[in-house]
C-alpha cells in the first residue's frame, strides 16, 4: 500500500506531487546489495563532486581519506557541477552540497540514489548536508556530529546501508552520530562483496562528465517513521527509480 505524507519539502522546480514510499513497499524485494553502480571491474574510481564550502572541505577531505582505505572504490574529489542549495544529480558521479535547507522537516543528512532508467544501476547521487542544524546552537554543532554525518552518507552513496550494531560510521543510531566517525572494516568487506561481480557497462563516469536531464524528487515523510534513519522510495515522473536515505536530528 502507498502512503502519502501530508508535508512536503521542495528540491528543485518540479511541480508534481511525488509519493515518498517507504522502502518496504517497493525495492525492500531486493537486497541492500543491489544498490550499486554499473562498472565493468570490481575495482573502480568514483567522482565525487565538491560543492561544500567553510569547513566542510575539511570534513569532506577527512571522509575521502577515511573510506579510501577500502581496496574497492576510490573516491575522487573533483570540481561539483551544481549549485550547493539545489544539490542537482550529475550522471556518473556523487554531488556532495551543503545549505542551510531548513529545519521543518528535521533532517541532519539526505543522500539520494538515482537509478538508470531499467533501475537496475545507481546512475548518480547527491548528498546533502543541513546546516540549518550543524551551523546552530543545536546539539549537532559540533566535530563529531559532521564527521559522522559525512561519513555516514558518504557510505550509501557507494550502496552500503545503514545499521546499529557496530562502531562504524553507518551506524545511523542518535548515540552513532557522536562517537562513531569513521568506517570500518566491516564496511570494507562490505563493499568488496557487493562489488565483486563484473557488470557489462558501466554508469561511473570515468572522464569528462556526460549530462543528462534529471527530475527532481519533491517528497519527503514529514517525520521519521521508526528509528534514526529513513528510506524512501519513489517512481520519478521521468520513470527513474530513487532511493532515499534520510538522517533524522532529534529535538
Amino acid at each position: 500500500m502507498i502512503r502519502k505524507f501530508g508535508k512536503l519539502v521542495v528540491f528543485g522546480v518540479l511541480a508534481l506531487l511525488l509519493v515518498a514510499v517507504p522502502v518496504a513497499a517497493s525495492m525492500a524485494d531486493t537486497s541492500a546489495a543491489s544498490y550499486h553502480w554499473a562498472r565493468k571491474r570490481p575495482q573502480f574510481t568514483l567522482k565525487v563532486g565538491d560543492n561544500v564550502s567553510g569547513d566542510w572541505n575539511t570534513y569532506l577531505r577527512r571522509a575521502l581519506n577515511d573510506w579510501n582505505e577500502n581496496d574497492t572504490v576510490t573516491l575522487d574529489k573533483v570540481s561539483g557541477q551544481t549549485s550547493r542549495q539545489k544539490c542537482r544529480p550529475t550522471k556518473g558521479q556523487v554531488e556532495v552540497c551543503n545549505w542551510r535547507y531548513g529545519t521543518q522537516v528535521g533532517w541532519l543528512g539526505l543522500t539520494r540514489l538515482y537509478f538508470n532508467r531499467r533501475g537496475d544501476h545507481i546512475d548518480a547521487v547527491t548528498v546533502q548536508l543541513n546546516d540549518s542544524f550543524f551551523d546552530s546552537n543545536s546539539q549537532y554543532n559540533n566535530d563529531a556530529a559532521r564527521r559522522h554525518t559525512m561519513c555516514h552518507e558518504f557510505g550509501h552513496s557507494m550502496g552500503l546501508a545503514g545499521h546499529e550494531n557496530n562502531e562504524s560510521c553507518l551506524n545511523d543510531s542518535q548515540y552513532a552520530v557522536f562517537h562513531y566517525v569513521t568506517p570500518i572494516r566491516s564496511d570494507f568487506r562490505e563493499l568488496e562483496q557487493i562489488y565483486s561481480h563484473k557488470d557489462g557497462e558501466t554508469t561511473v563516469s570515468s572522464a569528462s562528465v556526460s549530462s543528462e536531464d534529471f527530475v527532481a524528487p519533491t517528497a519527503l515523510p514529514s517525520v521519521p517513521s521508526e528509528g534514526d534513519e529513513t528510506v524512501t522510495v519513489e517512481k520519478l515522473d521521468d520513470g527513474r527509480t530513487v532511493v532515499t536515505f534520510i538522517t533524522w536530528a532529534k529535538t
